[in-house]
């Protein structure tokens, strides 16, 4: 396998690669962020996952429009890292990827696909035909396209009227930056019951897109700036890192009193601006603040990554759907008034940033479920981006056909083999020998439920499988076990259900009997139990 991938040929939309050497000043004056350095989180996101492939097989999209020679070359995939592509003023970049799509065989890879639509509802967009010529391309050429959130997804299959199988919702690469090692000890410091004062030590980091002024969130912005000495602007754009380098003013319709857009306003003045072209060097940064607040996602997104709290300021359905789908604090610009203080949105992010760790482990499998669908084997990747509960000896990610079921896969079990199947997920026993101690136990699988459940609220779960044995157990988080109420046989699918009350909101371990040899689980389904039926 590894001969396998030394010979991989990938193209890959992108300017530089992580594994590239450079300075910052190389970054500006030659605008390898192609605009904005948010670019860099999700490009180079997916790219970490193909570091194993020697650095030498890749080649970016300016190079291959550029050589004649690269052109000739074949390639085996075409990555395609997307942010809001489906909008106005895009044409350049459709265009340059239609030409190379259609130029090579290469297998494309389409993630984070977005856009920019009105809060509500779908308007005709002037390149309308451009938007579908570059989706009936890469439709061609994948299995399915990987979308950042639900308004794309709407636009595409309800406005547009492509099939709905052919999407997923997978967020943001942006998010996997740093690999499945986002856990709350060592990411999430703040805790509900030790909130840092927000006093003269409180340092706060703001972003924002100058570019989309608007006075109800330029206004709160300017305001917190002045009064808070420890808050600092983090630039993105490439002609704000100008700015900040060489003291070139913005473009007049990007220079605003309220925000930092020539060297005389007082942020400036105060050297209380800064740019960071490496996502690493910039989430470092990042770490030394206690909060991150403004209109950027991939701003607010770093932050995330550096473990602070964050509070996105929502101006668009791009901004507002990423939020929503990483259950990302947000709140929108208009939301904002004289009254709203920054305490009071620093706490309520404090709070809602739970979510966001709640839902990382199941939004990192959907994203490299997605990866798996599209023909991509796992052993091309780079292994610290995968959870190992997901990986299997045959290269197959199990979870990828439980979507479909209330619970997902927290680690596999030492006692089993997993394969994967379109019928369900095949358990198999090893060779490993189960201990006089975990005999009493029984074998036990680990899942873990996708929606958070009541506390002492009563469910019933039901596990629907095939194969001989019948003895499925059950426990929750706390310790406390669930009693078996029936084995019935449904449509020669056995149906074993059980019945307990959730002391919290995992179903810590589905237990399989010692005498266990193989079956195959097709789903699993949780239902709460009302008080009237239980009666």
């Amino acid at each position: 396998m590894t001969k396998k991938r030394d010979n991989l040929k990938i193209l890959v939309h992108t300017a530089i690669y992580p594994w590239d050497t450079y300075t910052d000043k190389d970054v500006i004056d030659m605008d390898w962020v192609s605009g904005n350095s948010g670019n860099q989180l999700f490009r180079w996101a997916l790219l970490n996952l193909f570091n194993q492939v020697p650095h030498e097989n890749f080649v970016n999209t300016w190079d291959f429009s550029h050589d004649k020679v690269l052109q000739k070359k074949k390639y085996d995939y075409f990555l395609l890292p997307m942010s809001n592509t489906l909008r106005e003023g895009g044409d350049d970049e459709l265009k340059l990827l239609i030409d190379i799509m259609k130029q090579t065989e290469a297998k494309v890879l389409l993630v984070g696909l977005g856009g920019l639509f009105p809060r509500e509802g779908f308007q005709k967009l002037s390149n309308e035909a451009l938007i579908r010529e570059f989706i009936e391309t890469a439709l061609a050429k994948t299995e399915v396209i990987g979308l950042r959130d639900n308004y794309a997804y709407q636009y595409l299959t309800d406005y547009l009227g492509y099939p709905t199988e052919k999407f997923e919702i997978v967020g943001c690469p942006s998010v996997t930056y740093q690999g499945y090692k986002l856990e709350k000890k060592d990411y999430y410091p703040i805790k509900r019951d030790r909130y840092h004062p927000v006093d003269e030590d409180f340092k706060i980091a703001v972003n924002y897109i100058g570019g989309e002024y608007d006075y109800h969130w330029a206004s709160f912005i300017d305001k917190v700036l002045f009064e808070n000495k420890r808050m600092d602007v983090f630039f993105q754009d490439i002609d704000e890192a100008r700015l900040l380098t060489y003291g070139t003013a913005l473009a007049d319709d990007r220079r605003h009193d309220l925000l930092v857009g020539d060297t005389q306003h007082f942020a400036y003045l105060e050297k209380r601006v800064k740019f960071f072209a490496h996502p690493l060097e910039w989430m470092d940064e990042l770490k030394n603040y206690k909060f991150s607040i403004g209109t950027r996602i991939h701003g607010n997104i770093a932050a995330a990554l550096a473990g602070i709290p964050v509070m996105i300021i929502a101006t668009d359905s791009n901004t507002a759907g990423l939020a929503e789908f990483h259950h990302l604090p947000y709140i929108w610009d208009y939301e904002l008034t004289e009254k709203t203080s920054l305490e009071e949105l620093y706490y309520r992010a404090c709070a809602e940033m739970e979510n966001f760790y709640a839902s990382f482990a199941e939004n990192y499998d959907r994203y490299m479920n997605f990866i798996v669908k599209n023909g991509i084997d796992v052993a091309f990747l780079d292994k610290k981006y995968l959870p190992e509960r997901l990986l299997h000896e045959n290269n197959t990610i199990v979870a990828s056909l439980i979507n479909d079921w209330d619970v997902y896969m927290d680690e596999v079990s030492p006692y089993f083999t997993i394969q994967a199947k379109k019928e369900g997920v095949i358990f198999s026993r090893t060779s490993q020998r189960i201990s006089k101690v975990k005999k009493e136990f029984w074998s036990w699988q680990n899942f873990r439920t996708k929606m958070p459940l009541l506390l002492n609220h009563k469910y019933r779960i039901s596990i629907f499988w095939e194969g001989t044995d019948k003895d499925f157990s059950i426990r929750v988080q706390d310790e406390s076990d669930a009693v078996k109420v029936s084995d019935s046989l449904v449509e020669e699918v056995h149906e074993s259900v059980f019945e307990v009350t959730i002391m919290n909101d995992d179903i810590d371990h589905i237990g399989l009997s010692d005498t266990f040899k193989k079956g195959t689980i097709r789903r699993i389904t949780i239902v709460e139990v009302k008080d009237d039926e239980a009666k």
